[in-house]
């Protein structure tokens, strides 16, 4: 009886210790959208403010902006966290996504690309903090692309 107890706990704990596999997109994902009827500097300030609506976090960072040329940069972290664990040396654990998405903006049309920034590490047995797989990065990236084209389909403001 001891041994089976004990062999099932060792296959337990075999099982709970998933292998860390790493997620690699080569690609980024670009949509067009070219049903629009304004301005570029209109599409500008459209994609600007949705940027600024979905820079929420002090990670996610406009790292470039050309008005006159139609750009925008961002870096944008899609999914993850730094956790410190206190011991006797102190580290971290980062599982922190990053993408960099990337607007272009031209009369009556914008384009926007997401791409990840690097790999990154996914545990498929969902018992670490590393749980964020390809097609969660996909699901995320299809809510964002949704988003910005309701931010530039959008009506200006009146004054």
């Amino acid at each position: 009886m001891k041994k089976n107890v004990y062999l099932i706990s060792i296959l337990f704990v075999l099982n709970a210790c998933g292998t860390l596999n790493m997620v690699q997109i080569e690609e980024p994902v670009i949509k067009v959208y070219t049903d629009l009827t304004d301005s570029k500097d209109e599409l500008f300030v459209k994609a600007n403010d949705w940027m600024i609506g979905m820079f929420v976090d002090a990670s996610s960072v406009i790292q470039f902006s050309d008005k006159e040329e139609g750009i925008l940069i961002g870096k944008y972290l899609m999914n993850g966290e730094t956790r410190t664990i206190s011991s006797f040396y102190g580290s971290s654990i980062d599982s922190r996504v990053y993408a960099k998405i990337d607007i272009r903006v031209r009369d009556n049309r914008a384009r926007i690309s997401i791409e990840p920034l690097s790999p990154w590490r996914y545990d498929e047995s969902g018992l670490t903090i590393f749980d964020y797989s390809k097609e969660k990065f996909y699901e995320d990236m299809d809510r964002i692309m949704l988003s910005f084209y309701n931010a530039i389909k959008a009506d200006k403001i009146q004054f």
